[in-house]
């Protein structure tokens, strides 16, 4: 009688196990994939972090910190310029006109003047976040 009780124990926990090994594949295979992020837009949050940090950074007076920061972002912004090729002109105009706003704001803030850093830190944000903007609705 135990070892009919055993073997019915053991059986019961092969089938479990079976049955847990069966469905543990189906089950990923039923989660949604994860959204992928492209190069570009990851790029192009980076810059827009990196700018935020250099608005800041003029916000408190520190214009050699702000100068920093500023070609920080100009030289992601470099990758950005590679990884976007394929996206949208105006993703690619934006890309430009914010690296060019970004010397702006570096030579601005080389010189001590944070108000026009900050003004060029601000179109920089501005097309920073219109070029993400595109990429994402591009992306879904």
């Amino acid at each position: 009688m135990t070892r009919s009780r055993l073997a019915a124990g053991v059986v019961a926990v092969a089938i479990a196990a079976g049955a847990a090994l069966a469905i543990a594949p189906a089950a990923q295979a039923a989660e949604a994939p994860a959204l992928q992020v492209s190069a570009c837009a990851t790029d192009l949050a980076a810059a827009l972090d990196s700018n935020a940090a250099a608005i800041e950074a003029d916000n408190a007076g520190d214009t050699a910190g702000a100068r920093a920061y500023n070609l920080h972002t100009l030289v992601i912004l470099v990758g950005a310029r590679h990884d976007c090729a394929c996206q949208q002109a105006q993703v690619r105009a934006d890309i430009i006109a914010a690296a060019t706003d970004s010397i702006r704001a570096a030579v601005s803030n080389s010189v001590g003047d944070s108000a026009a850093a900050l003004d060029s830190e601000d179109a920089v944000a501005a097309e920073l976040t219109e070029a993400l903007e595109i990429v994402w609705y591009s992306e879904v």
